[in-house]
């Protein structure tokens, strides 16, 4: 996008009055004067030493911006990912054990009502549900504007405000891990150690989780690894929509107000973020998959 940080603050009334030399010191004090290849330069510099810049509109280094950011964003995300991984897969087991029948006639049309709707669309839609038409939770905010002072009040401040983002969060993946086990489901019903258990005569409880259910943790994980960049866009807009105060509000803030070096700290810490958490999971995945 075009434009920077002293262009955004130029363009205001506060500005009126400033000459071409003051406007070019300016530049120099908020690192903005130069080439192109001399700020490039600088900026890799002050990387490397571990400096992720500082954040004029805010008045506070990137690195301390982020450190108050990264929690709320890590609350949503971990809260979200156990209700759309067991949720997703315990509901695609029963559906793909009889397929076109019961549970499945039922809710994979519903399922695939939910998968058609952006991340964006099911956050507005919770958010006009419960937040404005049927008030009970709280509609934007991660914390109220006058918190409780006990710690229990506090916790459970933020959890009620934390609910309908982490709900957006776990519509938008339960699809993918609800098809998928369904998918491996129909496959593994027709293996031989699968009909053989059923032979014998083992509980179909038994089978779906100890056989089947089993047999799905690598499968599972593996999906979980190239679900995180999708994860990481879909809170991006589910933190605009209810104005919480994690990493995606505020890259969405460095944007309006052109603050390249917020932005460029975040996207960073968020590529790195991912990068871990594949590495991480990959290797799980592997060494489950190694011990069957």
């Amino acid at each position: 996008m075009p434009g920077d940080t002293l262009e955004v603050m130029l363009s205001t009334d506060l500005a009126r009055g400033f000459g071409a030399g003051e406007v070019l010191k300016l530049q120099d004090s908020m690192g903005l004067g130069g080439d192109l290849a001399s700020q490039v330069w600088d900026y890799s510099v002050r990387f490397v030493s571990g400096d992720l810049g500082y954040s004029i509109p805010h008045a506070a280094p990137v690195a301390e911006l982020l450190l108050a950011a990264v929690p709320w964003t890590g609350l949503l995300i971990l809260s979200a990912t156990p209700i759309f991984l067991v949720c997703g897969t315990l509901a695609g087991i029963e559906a793909g054990y009889t397929p076109k029948a019961g549970l499945d006639r039922w809710v994979t049309p519903v399922i695939t009502f939910l998968a058609s709707l952006p991340p964006f669309t099911g956050a507005v839609l919770l958010l006009l549900t419960f937040g404005i038409i049927w008030p009970v939770l709280p509609a934007s905010g991660a914390e109220s504007l006058f918190p409780v002072s006990d710690r229990l009040g506090q916790a459970t401040d933020i959890a009620r405000h934390a609910i309908l983002p982490v709900l957006a969060l776990a519509l938008h993946e339960l699809a993918r891990f609800y098809f998928l086990a369904r998918a491996e489901t129909i496959s593994l019903v027709q293996r031989d150690f699968v009909v053989n258990a059923r032979a014998r005569g083992i509980s179909p409880w038994r089978v779906r989780w100890a056989y089947i259910g089993r047999s799905l943790v690598p499968v599972c994980l593996s999906r979980l690894s190239d679900t995180m960049t999708g994860l990481i866009s879909a809170v991006f807009f589910v933190e605009i929509v209810f104005s919480y105060p994690g990493t995606g509000y505020l890259i969405y803030t460095a944007i309006l107000d052109r603050d390249y070096d917020l932005l460029q700290g975040a996207v960073v810490f968020m590529a790195g973020f991912v990068l871990l958490a594949n590495w991480l999971i990959d290797g799980l995945a592997g060494r489950l998959a190694e011990r069957g």
